[in-house]
């Protein structure tokens, strides 16, 4: 496992002890039967489709040597997140600090730096179906409640996200796509929430 998906897991299971620390486990029982209710094995083959079809658009487009899929959420029903690819992509690979929600969480937000944009909207990975199923079924259940309650519920349903767009990156490991892509090296794949620091998924170096 790399420090990617370790980082993933930490917030998650970060998010899950505060919530059963502050009396809140009946929100992440909510939370956990939603996300369990999603056909989650067909959004991940569409999470497949559109990556790879991303990728192998910046393989055929030389320029491009940073990959980012990025979704705008203001807390009602959004769409897509679409793909758009930079000329380069700057980060040390230390975490932004700045994550909504108890500053004692871990982080999982990247200080990352996109370049020039070089093409966007070739590709579309589906993290609007579990981000509508939080504005449908949990922000009713959690309107009253503070704004650290809110934010933690609302990176729980993101990170169901982000682990189907690592696993996915994952299974690309070995293979043409990787090779390919290693002579831009190196590049990155991350997920964005608009206007937030990035989160990565994959490095090919």
């Amino acid at each position: 496992m790399d420090k990617f998906a370790k980082r993933i897991l930490k917030r998650e299971n970060g998010i899950k002890n505060w919530l059963k620390n502050n009396q809140l486990e009946s929100l992440l029982q909510k939370a956990d039967e939603i996300l369990d209710n999603l056909p989650r094995e067909e959004i991940k083959n569409d999470f497949e489709k559109g990556i790879k079809s991303a990728l192998q658009h910046c393989i055929k487009n030389e320029s491009i040597k940073a990959l980012d899929f990025e979704w705008y959420y203001a807390g009602r029903e959004t769409g897509s997140a679409l793909a758009y690819g930079f000329d380069h992509c700057l980060s040390k690979g230390t975490l932004s600090k700045s994550d909504l929600g108890p500053e004692e969480l871990p982080g999982i937000e990247l200080k990352l730096k996109h370049g020039n944009l070089i093409d966007e909207s070739f590709a579309e990975i589906p993290t609007s179906t579990a981000i509508n199923e939080l504005v449908r079924k949990m922000k009713p259940i959690i309107k009253e409640h503070n704004n650290h309650v809110k934010d933690v519920i609302t990176d729980y349903f993101q990170i169901w996200n982000y682990k189907i767009g690592y696993e996915t990156c994952n299974l690309l490991k070995g293979s043409d796509i990787e090779t390919i892509l290693k002579n831009r090296s190196p590049f990155w794949v991350t997920m964005t929430r608009h206007e937030r620091w990035s989160v990565p998924i994959m490095l090919i170096d």
